[in-house]
């Protein structure tokens, strides 16, 4: 959960960017704890960083929140 958390805060990346890396980075810590864990944090960070990003209106991230 931590490198979400240290993506999310990469100023030299765009933000755009960084929201896809989150996503990624939440489906492969969810993959290696056979657990949605990270929808709430990952919804968060993403709408933060990119307020219309596609993934804000799936509902295992929207009913997360």
């Amino acid at each position: 959960m931590n490198a979400l958390i240290e993506v999310f805060r990469m100023a030299e990346i765009e933000p755009k960017t960084r929201a896809k890396v989150i996503i990624k980075l939440g489906d492969a810590i969810n993959y290696q704890f056979g657990s949605n864990v990270t929808e709430p944090l990952v919804y968060e960070l993403v709408k933060l960083l990119d307020p219309q990003n596609p993934v804000l209106e799936i509902d295992r991230y929207k009913n997360a929140k």
